[in-house]
Order: C-alpha cells, then structure tokens, then sequence
C-alpha cells in the first residue's frame, strides 16, 4: 500500500470514530399516564438551543419507543405531540440515556389542530375563527350508530328531522343549503334540497368533524352562507392498523311477521323488516413514503310507521291573517295515515393512498363508492336506489419555508334509480356531476404573515325528469372564484386575519365578499374574537328549473329569475380555559338579503311548492359551550342555543325552534389492560311555532282566501346512554340504548305538509364489537 493511500483512509477512519463518538444515542420511551401502554407514532421534534433551522424529527414505534441521535454536545428541547394528548416539552442533553415520559389524555381538546376555518393548520386555542371539534373516536365511543344522530346530540343548535321528502338538517334558524358539507375539504353533490344521503358518511372513518358557523363564503363560496362541517377522514401514522367491528340492535317496529316466498310481495316484506345491523373495517399501514387508507362500512335498518295521536288540526290566527275577523280552527273529520320512515341498506368503501418522498413533495390519490337502497312502505313493486363515485388527485409541494402550491381536482357522480322489486329493470331518474380543479399558494415568506391565493372552477350538471314533461334533461351552472386571505399575527395578544373571495358565474355575473376576523388573548386563559364575514348563495339548479307535478297531489315549480342571496354575518366571543374548565360564549347577527325560500302556494285547492326570493331576514342569536373536568374520571359537557328569526309580515316562515341544548356526562375508568367508559348524552329542542300557507273558507263573507295556518310542534328530549370495556386495548364491547326516555312525536303534518319531527320509534337497545389491532408486526417478530 502506498504512503498516500495510507494515510487517507486512516485520515478517513478516524474522521468516522469521531463524528461516531460525538453523535449520541438517547431512547425515549412515551407511555399514556394512569394505563402505562405505550403512545405509538407519537411525533418528536427536537433542536439545539431550540434552534427551530435545524430540528431533528423521530417517532415512537408500537412499544412506544423512540432513538434520538444528538448530533454533538449540548442542550435539546423537544416537543413531542400524539392525537388527543397534550404536547410534551422538555430539555435533554448527551448525558441522558433512557428517558420515561408520560401523556396526558388532552380531555379539554384544545390542542386539537384545525384547518376549515381558515385553511392552515393551528390549535384550536389559536385559531381566529370559532370552530368546534367533534372526535370521530369520542362519538363512536359515546355509542352513535350514524352521522346524523352524532351531530344532532352533539352539536348546538343543530338537528336532521324527518320531513316529507326525507331527512332535512337546520343549524342557526337555516336550512342545509346554507350549511356546506365537505369530506376532506372536498364538496360532494347529490342532494335533496340541500340535504344528501347522510348515510354515505362512514362514522368509523372519520379522524374528526370540524364546524365552523357563520358566513364562510370568502374560502368556500356558496352555500357556506351558514355554516361548514367538514369531515376529516383517517390517515394511519403506524406501521399497521386494523380497526373492525359489528353493531345489531333492536328492530325498530316488526312489520310482517313470516313473510313466505309464495307470497307476490315477499320482496316488499323482506325489505320492510331488516335487522339493524352494521358491520365495518378500517385498515391503515404506512411504510416507508408510502400510506394506505382504507375504510369499509356496510349498514341496514327496517322501516317503521310514526302515527299522529290525533286528528290533524289547523290555526289560522289573526296574526299571520290580518283579515280574519277571528282565529279559526278547522279540525280533519278522518285521522292522518301513519307516516313511513323507509328502510336503508347500503355499503361504502373508501380508498386513499399517500406518497411522501421528502418534507417537500407530498401526493394524495383518493376514491370512494357508496351504494345505497331506500326501502319504503308503497306498496308500488319499486325502491330507490342510489350509489355515488368520488374520486381525486392532491399534490403539494413546498419551497423551503417561502411558500407551497397545491394542486388538486376532485370530481363527484351521484345517479338515483327507480328499482323492481321483482325484475331485474331500473329507471335512472337522476344523474348529478360535479368537477372542480383548485390552485392554492400559501406563503411564510413576510414576517408574521401567512398568506392563502387560491383560484377553483366548479361545473356542477344536473340531468332530471323534473324539469321538462317527465323526460331526462340536463342543467348547467358553472363558477370560478378567487379567494386571497391572510393571517397576521400582530403581536403574541393579537391576530387579524382578511381575505376576499370574487365569484364568477355564467348565470349571474361577478360577486365579492369580504371578511375581516381578529382574536385578542391577555393571557392563556382568555381570548376574545370578533368576526365579520359576507356570505353568498347562488340559486341551485333545482330551484331555478324545478317543474315536477306529484300525481296531481302538488307541484313544485323553480324559478329562472331567481337571483343570488346575500347575507351580512357578525359575531363576536369570549372564551376561557384552564386545566379544568372550558367555557365559550358567542353572539351573533346575520342579515340576510333577496333569501331564497320555498313557499306553498294554493291555486283553486292545488298545492304548489315554489321559490322565490324573500326581501329581508334576520337572525340574531347566542350559542354557548361549556366542558368540566369535575373529576379525573368524569366530565361534564353542555351547549345552549338561542336564535330569533324575524317574521315576513307577521308570517314566520322558517321551522327552526328558538331553543337547543345539549348535555352528556363522560365516565372514565383505567388500569393497564382495562378501560370502562359509560356516556350519557341528552338534546333538547325547544317548541315550534311557523306558519305554511293555504287556503281557508270564511263563512262570514262565503268565500275562500289565501291564508296561514299555525304550526305548534311540542318540545322533546332524546337522551342516549352507552356502557363499553375494552381489553388488553385489542377487544372493545359497548353496550347503549337510544332515546332513553320512549319519546315518540305526537303530531305529524297537517294537509300535504309533514312536520320536521325527529323520526325515532322510541326506545331501543344496541350491542358493538370492536377489534384493534396495532402490533402485529411485534407479534410476527417475536415468533420468529
């Protein structure tokens, strides 16, 4: 060997034992207090000095164990997150070796990071918008069997009633197309007066719900004029995770006995009594850039009738019909034929597949099927059918710390059939389309700024026979928005954040709306926030090209010269924390402009449901959310709700209940291989009092007029009660009742019109099981 050679690979060995020798190892081990299991796929940042330039990452594996290389000598700081926990910081140097740490379930959830209301990722606690989170865990534990009865028990002000079209959802005295579902941020299509198949929402899959109330127009455009629910759906951060588990519960109401084979309508029978039953999977790995998602739900339930206690009764007061000499009450001869609540059966299935090759480049491939038959109680020899394709690509990639761009395009198929029950043959009655490309550009690059642009297209097609004699024909409305905003975080009390969105349409021209929010906190206990927002609603295509005659029963007409509503939001609130007790407080206006509305009209005894744009309405209310921690083992949740919505001329047109509440009561018991929980939950929804017009015959002047009748719906509530223990974290049983307390609706409808009442057929039992499974790589590696 030669000199030179020599002496460059000593050289070279000896710079290897030294950076070896300076490079420290340090094993961290993260644990859950009170249980001792381990936190697996916690996330771990740590720098010198707390030099934020060069910090270092690691997470724990299913042993809840982590390595930090320290690169040389020094002080670290570290702050580790999990999900549902609250955040560990702390100092290590080179003279550590083996460090315990425990998390803390984070019960007040303020440190939950959430993006709907602003579009960038912060604490709750930070955030300048009010938003409210719902775990997709917390409900599934609490014993809620679907989406619709999670937010309705949990969420203020909120509740999906059953009406004469099917479900219909109100928040804040509006209607559901005033309130933007997104899945992932994402709109979907498919609905019935702004209503979807809510039954499409898989609860399983859901990581968690982000509500944001008030005008949200500037970053989601129309149809935010209310309120947005965007559902966030799993993303696994461990090497493998399976979820899987099957729910049966009572029959709601037996319709048919020994249905026979023989008989011509077997098939109707059948369907009418299917066992409530739900079945799922949820299955995640990640393995090096690459993570898999995915989610399975199949669920069935039997139709049921509600029956109305008494005749149907209408009150035709003076109030709402100034020309009436007197009240009048026009009470049926004949009792009302029971209302049916259908059946469903359906099964989705959810696929998302991520790819990140670097803290740069980040690719999201997603899609989703969900098929759904409606069984109702006509005896008619069909059924409905519905299924639904999603389907999208997201790529983001960031420019060191000055800005990021993220590409997406997203679409949604939703077709709705007429089946036979006993022939193979169905009739496609309706074929909607969505498309929508998105540009976003955020940017860090000014000190103390966060700034959003982002640019959208949405074609939204509608093919129907309902709008043109019955036969299939197709809509068109198509949007482009721009949307800039930014966050500026003036001082450590203070943060304003403004934006701007500019709408486009081909049917209605250019629009702007603005918003400005500020947040102030004095200390870490309080922060107060004041929101301005203008919000917007484009008339949907139904309600421009509506023209379908129900069997000469009614009609509902759209109407082309509709024209867009406006809505002024503001709101202002306090909010305060500690380590037991959160307590929020908000109040709000929102004036509302040409608001487009259903109305029933008669014409020589016809009823026609028809839109047109009101001239003014106006919402004032309250909303307040309370959470205290009494105890370690038990915590006490409660919402109230308040809103005042202004008459039409002394006719109050909107069915909302001035008053909500909601309460429950969380009980906790931990050991190591042990967990009991048992939740109690209860909604209140005050009574209603609307009017619907119609037409009544005074006797005093022989004739009929165009008239309001009252409706007086009473006051319930539904209280829900769920017991679970779970094993050796792998094994889950819960055992619940629903509606508690046997409430059923006393009053239905009244002519055509059925009331929005909840549709429960009182109370009945569930049992779930639940397996999870995380460790079982560590378990094939302890055979071998």
């Amino acid at each position: 060997m030669k000199k030179r050679e020599f002496v460059t690979i000593t050289c070279l060995l000896l710079f290897i034992c030294t950076a070896s020798m300076g490079q420290t190892k340090v094993q961290l081990t993260i644990l859950e207090a009170k249980t001792e299991q381990p936190i697996i796929a916690a996330n771990i940042a740590f720098a010198e000095n707390d030099n934020p330039e060069k910090t270092l990452y690691a997470i724990t594996d299913l042993n809840g164990n982590a390595i930090l290389k320290l690169p040389r000598p020094g002080t670290y700081h570290y702050h580790i997150t999990s999900v549902g926990y609250i955040p560990l910081k702390g100092k290590i140097t080179q003279a550590t070796r083996n460090l315990t740490l425990h998390m803390t379930e984070d019960v007040m959830g303020l440190n939950e990071v959430v993006i709907t209301g602003s579009r960038t990722a912060r604490p709750i606690k930070l955030s300048p918008v009010t938003t409210q989170v719902l775990g997709g865990k917390a409900l599934v534990d609490a014993g809620y069997g679907n989406l619709q009865q999670a937010l309705q028990q949990e969420t203020p002000g909120l509740n999906i009633q059953k009406v004469g079209f099917g479900n219909e959802i109100s928040m804040q005295g509006l209607d559901a197309r005033h309130v933007l579902f997104l899945m992932d941020g994402e709109r979907l299509t498919g609905d019935m007066a702004g209503n979807l198949d809510y039954e499409r929402f898989n609860l399983h899959a859901i990581d968690r719900i982000e509500i944001v109330k008030g005008a949200s127009s500037t970053l989601y455009g129309s149809r935010a004029a209310g309120a947005v629910i965007n559902l966030i759906t799993k993303k696994t951060n461990k090497p493998l995770s399976i979820d899987a588990g099957v729910r049966y519960g009572q029959m709601n109401e037996r319709n048919y006995k020994n249905p026979s084979k023989s008989d011509f309508l077997y098939m109707f029978e059948k369907n009418a009594d299917r066992p409530n039953l739900q079945s799922w999977v949820s299955a995640g790995f990640k393995q090096g850039a690459f993570t898999s998602q995915t989610d399975v739900w199949y669920s069935e339930s039997d139709a049921f009738y509600l029956y109305q206690a008494e005749n149907d009764k209408k009150i035709y007061t003076q109030e709402a019909n100034p020309f009436l000499p007197h009240d009048i009450i026009v009470t049926s001869a004949t009792a009302r034929p029971p209302m049916g609540i259908e059946g469903t059966e359906h099964i989705s299935a959810s696929q998302k597949v991520y790819y990140d090759p670097n803290k740069d480049l980040s690719v999201l491939l997603y899609g989703s099927a969900f098929f759904m038959n409606t069984y109702d109680l006509i005896q008619d020899l069909t059924f409905s059918q519905a299924r639904d394709w999603t389907g999208g690509i997201k790529a983001t990639y960031h420019v060191k710390d000055w800005f990021s761009v993220t590409g997406s395009l997203h679409s949604d198929f939703y077709d709705r059939f007429k089946r036979h029950e006993r022939r193979n043959e169905r009739q496609k009655v309706y074929e909607s389309r969505i498309l929508q490309p998105r540009l976003t550009i955020t940017s860090n690059y000014f000190k103390a700024h966060h700034l959003i642009f982002g640019v959208e297209h949405i074609s939204d097609d509608l093919t129907s026979d309902r709008f043109v004699n019955r036969k299939m024909t197709t809509r068109s409305l198509k949007e482009t928005e721009y949307f800039l905003q930014d966050e500026w975080e003036v001082s450590k009390q203070w943060m304003i954040s403004a934006g701007l969105r500019t709408n486009f349409s081909h049917a209605f021209g250019f629009m702007g709306m603005p918003k400005i929010a500020a947040k102030f906190s004095p200390n870490d206990q309080w922060s107060f926030r004041a929101n301005y927002s203008m919000g917007y609603r484009s008339p949907s295509i139904k309600e421009l090209f509506f023209n379908w005659d129900h069997l000469g029963m009614f009609q509902i007409k759209g109407n082309e010269y509709l024209q867009p509503e406006k809505n002024n939001y503001m709101s202002v609130g306090a909010e305060y924390t500690n380590d037991r007790l959160f307590l929020s407080g908000t109040v709000y206006g929102n004036y509302f402009k040409d608001k487009i509305e259903g109305v029933w009209r008669i014409y020589d005894m016809q009823y026609n449901f028809e839109y047109t744009n009101l001239s003014k309405q106006r919402l004032l209310g309250l909303e307040a959310l309370g959470r205290w921690r009494m105890f370690d083992f038990l915590t006490l949740n409660a919402t109230y709700s308040f809103v005042n919505v202004s008459k039409l001329k002394g006719v109050q047109v909107n069915t909302t209940s001035p008053h909500a509440a909601t309460a429950s009561l969380d009980y906790k018991y931990n050991r190591k291989n042990y967990r009991l929980g048992a939740i109690f939950s209860a909604s209140f929804m005050g009574n209603k009092k609307f009017d619907v017009q119609d037409r009544v015959w005074i006797e005093e002047e022989n004739t009929s007029k165009d008239a309001y009748f009252r409706c007086d719906l009473p006051a319930y509530v539904l209280c829900n009660l769920a017991v679970s223990q779970t094993f050796y974290n792998k094994v889950k049983v819960t055992l619940g009742v629903d509606n508690l307390l046997n409430y059923k609706p006393k009053t239905l409808g009244s002519g055509v019109t059925m009331f929005n009442v909840p549709a429960t057929p009182g109370a009945h039992g569930h049992v779930q099981i639940e397996f999870m499974i995380d460790d079982v790589i560590n378990a094939l590696k302890k055979k071998k």
